[in-house]
């Protein structure tokens, strides 16, 4: 229903379902005329349209939902991942219709909320820049992105770094670089297992040449050890490695995420590799600290302790691979981003429990609920890094919250066990403090442009005073 009204509300017709497939067909805003009024609707919602719980209140209302009750019953089992609120409790929501009447978009009558002529407008110009930023949001998480904007990523560093690698004399540097370089081969190794439907094999080769890379280190490290390299440390070689670290990081979220969303196991496996090259540069740049005062074969030491620990993971997710045979499921590949994204579901379910003790089946179909009509107010960004949810829903982290002790199904009821309430209260202190920023009129842009305006003064002064830093390195 609400996708329904939205289209009417912006003029475009009535359509069936606003999926994200959907936006193609729907005359959108220009970014120039997003950038008119952008400013404008942030500081009326309090932030970003997608992370604004008051844009999810302000469609609500328009919907026709127009009592404090309705509203209460509406929130009680929705679900979005891109907002600071969990679980859009009774006393989070009073605040945040208190902020919406206080603010003059919404308005009460006899007990009755309606929006402002000024709400359906903020309403409207949020719409559009959902809508555009959806559109974008989609593009970047695609799977073609992830791979091209790996590619470039590893072409220039990895030039980078054999190139400061041999002026500098680090072996864990240089070896890094080489190891990027292989990299690409891998690029192609995912692009080719896609285009023949073969990703778990495309997988499983990602890995083996993971397994080779940490072997090949390992013994290139321990010579490096024997024969007592000596390593000149560069001002220019830590800022690549926080570059490196910076840039790998963002790589292996993008491909979680793409790859969670569309179930695919080679870039899962990419991501992992991202993660291999993020402990290496950290690696580097402990060796080049202790080189600083002439302690050279620690370099090698944490190269060798890093590349340990690849292998040993490798191997873990090589023999899941293999073991699984056809049956794996996508939820069960272990990530960085896993946690943060099954601790957030984990609390909202956890939270549901106490409320309204579910079984686990109907507390499943309950979130499957709960995420469809998140997305119907906040389309794209209702959930990110979760595969097939309409299919699957959260059985996988519900049967893990039962494994892990946290609830417990007897006579057809679940509750929460000590430990799961310890749990929950810890995770409802956090979202508390989420959200008492959230209801804080912020300027993010200002501060993001504080610290883009930082980098880059501190990146020209690195290459201007950057040889006399490395000639008073050197002389230590």
């Amino acid at each position: 229903m609400l996708n329904r009204f939205f289209f009417k509300l912006i003029g475009i017709g009535e359509k069936n379902n606003l999926s994200i497939e959907t936006f193609e067909s729907i005359k959108k805003p220009s970014f120039r005329e997003i950038g008119q009024f952008e400013r404008e609707v942030e500081k009326k919602l309090r932030g970003e349209v997608n992370h604004s719980a008051l844009y999810g209140v302000m469609v609500a209302v328009y919907e026709g939902i127009n009592t404090r009750e309705k509203i209460y019953d509406y929130f009680k089992y929705f679900y979005t991942s891109d907002s600071s609120y969990i679980k859009f409790k009774p006393s989070y929501l009073d605040e945040i219709i208190q902020t919406g009447v206080s603010d003059g978009l919404i308005q009460e009558i006899n007990g009755l909320f309606s929006l402002s002529d000024s709400g359906r407008d903020i309403l409207i110009k949020g719409r559009k820049i959902l809508l555009a930023k959806a559109r974008g949001a989609k593009w970047v998480m695609s799977e073609r992105f992830a791979l091209i904007s790996s590619l470039i990523c590893l072409v220039l560093m990895s030039s980078l770094k054999i190139l400061i690698g041999m002026s500098s004399g680090s072996d864990a540097l240089f070896n890094e670089g080489i190891e990027n370089f292989t990299d690409i081969i891998k690029v192609f190794i995912i692009s080719l297992s896609m285009k023949f439907s073969k990703d778990k094999l495309g997988s499983i080769v990602i890995i083996l040449l993971m397994l080779f890379t940490g072997i090949n280190l390992v013994i290139s490290s321990i010579f490096s050890l024997i024969n007592g390299e000596i390593i000149i440390p560069d001002v220019y070689a830590f800022f690549l490695m926080l570059v490196s670290i910076s840039l790998n990081f963002l790589l292996m979220n993008l491909k979680a995420i793409v790859g969670k969303n569309s179930g695919n196991f080679s870039l899962l496996s990419d991501a992992k590799d991202n993660s291999f090259n993020m402990r290496l540069s950290t690696g580097v740049i402990i060796g080049l600290t202790f080189a600083i005062f002439k302690i050279y074969f620690i370099d090698s030491l944490v190269a060798i302790f890093i590349s340990s620990l690849v292998i040993y993971d490798g191997i873990v997710t090589l023999k899941e691979l293999i073991k699984s045979g056809d049956n794996i499921e996508i939820d069960a590949f272990k990530l960085h981003l896993e946690e943060m994204i099954d601790n957030r579901i984990s609390y909202w379910l956890l939270a549901t429990i106490q409320e309204d003790g579910l079984p686990k089946a109907e507390l499943n179909q309950k979130f499957i609920e709960s995420v469809e009509k998140g997305h119907s107010v906040y389309d794209f960004f209702a959930i990110l890094g979760f595969y097939n949810v309409t299919k699957n829903g959260a059985i996988r982290i519900i049967n893990a919250l039962e494994n892990d002790a946290l609830i417990i199904e007897e006579n057809n009821k679940t509750s929460l066990t000590h430990k799961g309430i310890e749990c929950l209260n810890k995770g409802s202190a956090e979202e508390s403090k989420k959200v008492a920023r959230d209801l804080k009129q912020q300027s993010h842009g200002k501060f993001g442009c504080v610290c883009c305006i930082f980098i880059i003064v501190a990146t020209i002064f690195l290459f201007i005073y950057g040889p006399m830093i490395n000639d008073f390195l050197a002389g230590i």
